[in-house]
């Protein structure tokens, strides 16, 4: 059995999820800031109520929020699962003794 190497350990999953995690930050940076704007303008008018249009595009980043919490955790728990079955069979296959082939 053959090893997957570093490289496509990198290119695979490694390098992608880097991707992924620099996008996530700069959409929590807008997200503040978002943020800052929203509290800013409900000061400045008491009686504002958020129209359906907003309420709508919350819900939708609500959602993709809770799937990307799902995939997180189906990732993780691959990775582990992988790395720990590897693991183990790469050491029972290490751990074996070689003999001389024999004719029993």
């Amino acid at each position: 059995m053959s090893k997957p190497s570093s490289t496509d350990w990198e290119l695979a999953i490694d390098l992608p999820l880097g991707v992924v995690a620099s996008q996530l930050t700069r959409i929590e940076e807008q997200l503040r800031l978002l943020n800052m704007k929203a509290a800013d303008f409900v000061k400045a008018r008491d009686s504002y109520r958020r129209n359906g249009a907003i309420a709508i595009r919350l819900e939708h980043i609500n959602r993709a929020l809770d799937s990307i919490r799902a995939l997180m955790t189906d990732i993780e728990t691959d990775i582990d699962a992988t790395h720990c079955s590897s693991d183990a069979v790469y050491s029972r296959v290490s751990d074996r003794k070689h003999y001389p082939e024999r004719d029993d």
